[in-house]
């Protein structure tokens, strides 16, 4: 990947990692005024970032020859839509099946396989959040977007205590970002 291109990527999915914190850091119980506008704007923040850093690779590729079908292909064209259409019918029967609403008809397989997944995403929630992974990745990010603003304080005020005092492990152990050299 050429230097000038790798740069841009890095620094798309340095911007998305950090809208991803926000999107977690929204979705804690302080701020319940604003949770529903702040997740969906960050979230939405995230997926456009991340677009642009595949459209920047994809105009690469295509410059350097890269068939259109292949370039398609790795793509996943066929997976993308559009925020404009607005939830999908299968979107509202996860949410259906992860709240505990009536199930759809047997004639409906779409909308029974989103229902399946809402209920999967429910058991998932009355477990307690201990998969290692997850609460490191959060974590990670929490602890990265506080030493970032040097309010690593900040991170007992609307973390579980646990989590607080893993982002903070994560944040003591970061040096502060320095320029790199020109």
């Amino acid at each position: 990947m050429p230097e000038p291109l790798r740069r841009a990527v890095h620094q798309l999915v340095s911007e998305a990692v950090m809208s991803c914190q926000e999107v977690l850091r929204y979705s804690e119980p302080d701020q319940a005024r604003a949770w529903k506008r702040m997740t969906l704007y960050r979230a939405t923040d995230t997926a456009d970032t991340m677009n642009m850093a595949s459209m920047l690779i994809a105009a690469y590729c295509q410059r350097t020859g890269m068939p259109l079908g292949t370039l398609d292909s790795y793509l996943q064209t066929r997976q993308q839509r559009t925020r404009a259409a607005g939830p999908r019918e299968s979107d509202r029967q996860e949410l259906a099946g992860m709240l505990g609403d009536p199930a759809p008809g047997a004639e409906d397989r779409e909308g029974r396989l989103g229902y399946a997944w809402g209920q999967q995403h429910a058991r998932g929630a009355l477990k307690p959040e201990d998969d290692p992974q997850q609460l490191f990745t959060e974590a990670c990010l929490h602890g990265l977007r506080a030493k970032l603003c040097d309010d690593v304080d900040a991170l007992d005020g609307y973390l579980p205590p646990a989590m607080a005092a893993m982002a903070r492990k994560v944040a003591d152990a970061l040096e502060v970002p320095q320029p790199a050299p020109a």
